[in-house]
């Protein structure tokens, strides 16, 4: 790659961090940590916008430790939105005190011109997301799969027994994507204390409205919880049951179209008043018809008619109305926590997604009027940057592009689509950071991670079954920023892949209540426990920022940041140890945890690192070796860390011990073969 020759220098002796702040603490000051050159020779602007207008602020130099200089500035808010950007300007002076070279900082880095607004960093003034959510652990369930309140599943006509697994072989000539099963809420209902006991407290259930399919994405009644999962009183007892266990239910609104049985568009002619063949219907306004007579419909299938939301009538039945269906089931007696909102980013005007945003909004308005504190999520088949980014949308989404789709190309080298891509951990970094600039640090923990869901290949398939890898790839998920989410039978282990339980598979759900299904089994559902607590015993796992800290051929680092918490997570997916250079690539936690408030001022010389060229937007680094860190490593060592390790090396007192004594050395990181190392400190 050609080096940026527009600059008069060939390199930047400087590095910076900055974090957004966290959720619940003090959005009164923007902090720059600044390390390479003497802080006389560094001129820092913050640069603020107020109604789209961009406007600079000096930044005050406030003290140095250990080669970090600290500078400061106060945020000011802009009154006409919730969500404040913001960046860097740096200028680099000579012994003249005159400029001789300029860059900017945003959350992609460096770069030799002004950031865009959206690769600004962001923060929103006023929380509006549930704080419940940040905490949960979610276990996604397709009813009609998962557990028989009646003691066996119905599938064809033959009974099989849901207290054993059900073999393949036993479908071999079922399609049990078109066939329903026998699974029910009265059933999910039994299977509570199992969900709770392996850490999960929050279930979130695919389409459980009436409709003819068995995936039950055709909705016929909005009304009505379809009759195989047992009617609205069963949604009503799991309820009860859920709030005993201190759960929450979340529900998969399919609001972007109906199915064409719903009455409204009628296409069997039960009512003989249905929009599909009668002009002069009322329900005519809730769909689009082209000239021709022929609907619009959702994802080129003819069974599913898309909902007009330019019309009254669909606006009435849908948010606005009193007894609205976002708002019918949030409220007692079914009292749900909140949506996903299936499609999403089609839901519009006339057939199309036209005012997408605006629809969006006006249905998370409904939601949080029938129930302020519930949570809504969309499911994005684009970029949903353009909807959570924005006030008053929705909360968060399944993070398909920050998270499913760059995490199972890399450990398994397929991605969402079954193409081959196989990913480094490069590759990975870049791909979660190019997501996750400009959007804010509340919505980033509001995002939906997951391994599997019902719409793709087991990820434990794509892996070759490899437990290990399996297991390092499970501490990636309880680890990552955002909500992690457990999707029925990903504890199963080389259960997967005996019985080969598909995404829509039957599960045997009764048999692993007692653990004994295989021993690979009862060691992935306590890897699962044990990750759940460890996510629970340190805010920054729920709550704190999170930085990339290292990445390469088959390994990446990352570390979570949280007032004084912290936890540093290094995944190595080779079957070799690797050896990581540490260099300052801790130099965000050790500035962030150990600079002190009253320190004093460091007049040093520059280090003569040859830290960061800025290319293309890019930081490259060249020579790093973490001069003047050494005071900090020193506090580091004294703090009560926490080492786990998941995959091949097992957490052992001989392990934990070498790797401390690496991390305190403040010079190489060893990370072990097939496995996710996991470093934090304790209260």
């Amino acid at each position: 790659m050609r080096q940026n020759t527009s600059s008069p220098r060939a390199s930047l002796p400087f590095q910076c961090f900055h974090t957004c702040t966290a959720p619940d603490v003090s959005h009164t000051n923007a902090v720059l940590f600044v390390r390479g050159a003497n802080h006389s020779r560094l001129k820092i602007s913050i640069v603020t916008f107020t109604e789209n207008e961009d406007h600079q602020n000096l930044m005050t130099y406030t003290g140095s430790y250990s080669g970090i200089h600290r500078f400061e500035a106060p945020l000011s808010a802009d009154k006409s939105r919730n969500l404040f950007i913001y960046y860097f300007k740096i200028a680099l002076m000579n012994e003249e005190n005159k400029v001789v070279d300029v860059v900017w900082y945003s959350s992609l880095g460096m770069s030799r011109e002004p950031p865009l607004m959206q690769h600004c960093y962001s923060i929103e003034f006023f929380n509006p997301h549930p704080q419940w959510a940040l905490d949960s652990i979610v276990y996604q369930i397709l009813p009609d799969k998962f557990a028989a309140s009646s003691g066996y599943f119905n599938v064809d006509g033959t009974k099989y027994d849901a207290t054993e697994p059900v073999k393949a072989k036993d479908l071999e000539f079922v399609d049990l994507d078109e066939i329903h099963c026998g699974g029910d809420l009265d059933g999910v209902g039994a299977m509570l204390p199992y969900i709770r006991s392996i850490g999960c407290d929050t279930i979130y259930l695919t389409p459980v409205f009436k409709a003819p399919s068995a995936n039950k994405y055709d909705t016929e009644d909005y009304d009505m919880v379809d009759p195989h999962f047992g009617g609205n009183g069963a949604l009503k007892r799991l309820r009860t049951v859920a709030l005993g266990y201190e759960m929450k239910i979340i529900l998969h609104g399919t609001f972007n179209h109906t199915g064409d049985a719903h009455p409204w568009f009628d296409r069997q002619e039960r009512t003989g008043k249905g929009a599909l063949r009668h002009k002069d219907s009322p329900y005519r306004d809730l769909y689009t018809f082209t000239s021709e007579g022929d609907v619009y419909v959702s994802d080129n299938h003819p069974n599913y008619p898309k909902l007009d939301y330019s019309s009254y009538t669909t606006q009435h039945a849908m948010f606005d109305g009193t007894n609205a269906i976002v708002k019918k089931w949030l409220r007692a007696p079914y009292g749900i926590d909140g949506w996903v909102i299936d499609d999403a980013n089609q839901i519009g005007d006339n057939g199309s997604a036209k005012n997408n945003i605006t629809r969006l909004s006006q249905l998370c308005k409904s939601a949080r009027e029938a129930h302020l504190d519930c949570l809504v999520l969309g499911e994005f088949a684009s970029d949903p940057r353009y909807a959570i980014s924005s006030d008053g949308n929705v909360d968060g989404t399944i993070n398909y592009t920050g998270f499913l789709s760059p995490i199972r190309s890399f450990f398994g080298g397929i991605n969402l689509d079954g193409d081959p891509t196989p990913y480094s951990g490069e590759d990975l970094r870049r791909c979660c950071e190019e997501f996750s600039v400009g959007v804010s640090q509340h919505v980033k923990l509001c995002l939906l991670n997951q391994l599997d869901n019902n719409r793709i290949t087991r990820f434990h398939t794509i892996i070759g079954g490899d437990k290990y890898l399996y297991q390092a790839a499970l501490a990636c998920l309880f680890t990552w920023r955002g909500i992690p989410c457990i999707y029925q039978g990903d504890e199963l282990g080389d259960v997967i892949d005996k019985y080969q339980v598909g995404p829509r598979g039957l599960i045997p759900f009764n048999a692993l209540k007692d653990r004994h299904v295989s021993v690979n089994s009862a060691e992935t559902q306590g890897i699962i426990s044990e990750l759940a607590s460890l996510r629970h015993s340190n805010p920054a796992f729920s709550r704190g920022s999170m930085l990339f800290i290292c990445a390469g051929g088959a390994y990446f680092g990352y570390t979570r940041l949280f007032e004084d918490r912290f936890a540093i997570v290094l995944v190595n997916a080779s079957r070799q140890q690797i050896k990581v250079e540490q260099g300052s690539m801790l130099f965000p936690l050790l500035a962030s945890m150990y600079m002190p408030e009253d320190c004093g001022t460091d007049n040093s010389a520059d280090t003569g690192e040859d830290l960061l060229i800025p290319l293309s937007g890019r930081n490259v680094r060249r020579s790093d070796h973490g001069e003047g860190l050494e005071g900090l490593y020193e506090l580091l060592s004294r703090e009560k860390l926490n080492v786990k390790s998941y995959g091949s090396t097992k957490t052992n007192p001989e392990f934990e011990a070498k790797i401390l004594k690496e991390l305190f050395a403040g010079k190489q990181l060893t990370i072990p073969p097939r496995s996710t190392v996991v470093i934090s400190n304790k209260k």
